[in-house]
């Protein structure tokens, strides 16, 4: 996989998998969830997020696990342990402003970033409680796997 300036992969999929098979299969989760299948992964709320494109400028919409946190969700930018974050949490960086379905709720928020280390392990072992899988995707990568938390705006 190759590297861009900034040191992320130019390609931000599981390896493996195409970029076709990854867009489809991202399309026809979403596809179902709106059918209201697909809501729950194990005790994990699933959500469908919608980031804005930091190259496409077009909206991109992933289905994700999420947690509550207060008044809003964490998202967990895992992408199965990859080496490389996910696109969907770099087009979050470039612009935080992002939609989040949960079940048959819109909800327009802004992310921040959970940085400080009580609240990222607090939150990190509730994901880890709620799917067990997460703790094996961070023994996978080198990279601090990132948490964001989703507060209505």
């Amino acid at each position: 996989m190759s590297q861009n300036a900034s040191g992320t992969a130019s390609s931000n999929r599981p390896r493996g998998m195409s970029r076709v098979m990854f867009r489809t299969l991202a399309a026809a989760h979403a596809f179902i969830y709106r059918r209201g299948m697909a809501r729950k992964m194990g005790q994990m709320q699933q959500v469908l997020l919608t980031t804005t494109g930091r190259k496409s400028g077009q909206p991109q919409t992933v289905p994700l696990g999420a947690i509550r946190e207060g008044d809003g969700w964490v998202v967990i930018a895992s992408f199965n342990g990859a080496d490389v974050h996910p696109g969907w949490w770099l087009n979050m960086l470039a612009n935080p402003n992002v939609t989040l379905q949960v079940n048959d709720q819109v909800i327009n928020t802004r992310m921040q970033e959970i940085t400080n280390p009580a609240d990222y392990e607090r939150i990190w072992n509730a994901v880890v409680a709620n799917l067990g899988r997460y703790a094996t995707y961070r023994k996978k990568t080198s990279r601090k796997i990132p948490l964001g938390w989703l507060r209505p705006i």
